[in-house]
């Protein structure tokens, strides 16, 4: 009887190492780079202050020297909606008017939840607002966005908050968004502008259904090392064949729906925000060689778009630190 129920847990633990092995094989190898794929880069202007750069002159740099010309522009509320009503929109009207100038594509964000920690980026005042009016000032916010760049030829497609069906952040990211109200947010942006809607989520934990069967667009996260306090530094151990095969099974179900990477690792993650922390072991985390490796990786996974994450980073080294090597490394894919 004990020999037979050993029996099965071999026969169980043999199996489910031969998938694990075969998971591995699946995700890592056996597949073929795609060699079309478009990339960009995610601006932020919150990045940018917080690496004490001029978002202007990191934008014009990230534009005209890198040869970008595909950027997504999250808009933060808290940057054009200091004051309870008054609305100034000067710095992001010259983003605008340079991607005009320059060719250059944008997929504006808009919302409360948006990309750079802590996810949640809202004027102070509008903290002690009720749940009801909270959201109506969300509205009121992307409305006043969508309305006055909505006839811009340089905006192919709208993202509605960021990962909205993923908990991640602080503040007002700490609980999920309302399906009802990501549901009149996506209304509303298309009572102004015909072009696509796009929503994130997490390229490894997210169950993609819920933004696909709302959206024209779906943009994942594609990270391969990330920081615990507890574990330190962590490697992923998704190969680029998980989110090849992940995406073919949703592109399946979903066949009318595009899937494209909004956010491709390509800065590190450490303990604390960028640049906090001592500048060798950011640089053992990301540097040249393992850009190549994520744009390689990203060539497996065999996405048409590719958007890179950490453009303000890699100027804050060439610029302040002296260090050009990811600045140049970066050109060769634009």
């Amino acid at each position: 009887m004990r020999n037979g129920v050993l029996g099965k847990i071999i026969r169980i633990i043999g199996f489910l190492a031969f998938l694990t092995f075969a998971f591995f094989l699946v995700t890592w190898y056996g597949i073929s780079e795609r060699g079309n794929a478009k990339y960009g880069v995610t601006f932020s202007t919150v990045m940018a202050r917080e690496l004490s750069l001029d978002p202007r002159e990191t934008y014009d740099a990230i534009v005209d020297d890198l040869g970008v010309r595909l950027i997504r522009l999250p808009v933060y509320w808290s940057d054009i909606e200091r004051e309870d009503g008054k609305f100034d929109f000067s710095e992001y009207d010259y983003f605008f008017a340079r991607a005009e100038e320059k060719g250059v594509e944008l997929i504006p964000v808009v919302g409360r939840k948006l990309p750079r920690w802590p996810e949640c980026h809202i004027p102070e005042w509008s903290k002690s607002l009720s749940a009801s009016e909270f959201q109506k000032r969300v509205e009121d916010e992307i409305r006043a966005v969508v309305s006055r760049y909505a006839k811009s030829p340089a905006v192919i497609r709208w993202q509605i908050e960021n990962e909205s069906f993923h908990i991640y952040g602080a503040g007002c990211a700490d609980k999920k968004i309302a399906t009802a109200d990501i549901d009149a947010e996506i209304a509303l942006v298309r009572s102004f502008d015909s072009r696509p809607i796009m929503l994130t989520d997490s390229g490894e934990q997210g169950i993609w259904s819920s933004s696909l069967k709302r959206a024209e667009y779906l943009g994942i996260s594609a990270y391969y090392q990330v920081w615990n306090d507890t574990l330190k530094v962590v490697r992923f151990p998704f190969g680029p064949g998980f989110y090849r095969i992940k995406g073919f099974l949703f592109g399946w179900f979903y066949p009318d729906k595009k899937i494209i990477v909004s956010e491709l690792q390509a800065e590190p993650w450490g303990p604390v925000l960028l640049p906090h922390f001592d500048l060798e072991f950011q640089l053992r985390l990301m540097n040249e060689e393992r850009f190549r490796e994520v744009v390689r990786r990203a060539r497996l996974a065999g996405f048409e778009e590719n958007i890179l994450w950490g453009a303000e980073w890699w100027f804050w080294l060439k610029k302040v630190e002296n260090k050009p090597g990811m600045w140049e490394e970066a050109k060769k894919v634009f």
